[in-house]
């Protein structure tokens, strides 16, 4: 199995579609079956396996500081050789700068897969990091659209709102709430990110800057 989390399509009515988007071609998938749509973070997608971090690159572990507080809040906490847990790690600031979280909040998980490749269903993956105290990607809906007009509706208003971190939005995803394998994977997933979203460039390793953390509560 590829470790590489798979590209996901964006929504056909995204208001950021840009020429080279892939875009999903089946809305309707969407509709009259349970999904969960979440917010989608503006950071590193980042995958936790064995105790160890990896990049989206996944050749090998990764040591780059910007890692540094998944490392030490919660890569340790996933063992078991048949998890692949994949969140996205806010602690490096890419285009949107979040109010202060603490330290052990600056990663959020989006998926679990297994050996096979497959993607566990959402609430799966919500049991597994509520067990282990890992922060999972804020949810905005869960249950189900009973026309592509319902839906459309939601992820405007959504793109309306502000984060639930604080700041701008970068957007949502949409995927259904059951389990699926890898090849259905483009079937079952999908994105609407904000008009004008600025990437990264490839200065941004050089100048990375710390997301704000927020000091500890005193003991009393």
């Amino acid at each position: 199995m590829s470790l590489k989390y798979p590209k996901t399509l964006s929504w056909p009515w995204s208001p950021g579609i840009r020429r080279q988007s892939r875009v999903h071609q089946e809305p309707l998938r969407f509709v009259g079956s349970p999904v969960v749509v979440t917010e989608k973070l503006d950071g590193g997608n980042t995958l936790l396996h064995k105790g160890k971090v990896y990049a989206r690159s996944v050749s090998a572990p990764s040591e780059a500081k910007w890692f540094a507080m998944v490392k030490k809040h919660h890569a340790w906490k996933v063992t078991e050789p048949d998890v692949y847990l994949y969140g996205e790690d806010i602690y490096g600031v890419h285009s949107i700068a979040y109010d202060p979280v603490p330290e052990d909040r600056t990663f959020y998980v989006f998926a679990v897969r297994d050996n096979t490749g497959a993607f566990a269903p959402f609430s799966d993956v919500e049991t597994y990091a509520r067990r282990r105290k890992i922060p999972v990607v804020p949810v905005l809906f869960r249950g189900t659209f009973s026309s592509i007009k319902e839906l459309r509706a939601f992820i405007d208003k959504a793109h309306g709102e502000s984060s639930v971190l604080g700041g701008a939005r970068e957007g949502v995803v949409i995927r259904l709430a059951c389990g699926f394998s890898t090849s259905d994977f483009q079937h079952s997933v999908c994105k609407s990110v904000r008009a004008g979203h600025v990437r990264c460039d490839e200065h941004w390793s050089r100048n990375w800057q710390p997301c704000p953390i927020s000091p500890k509560p005193a003991k009393i």
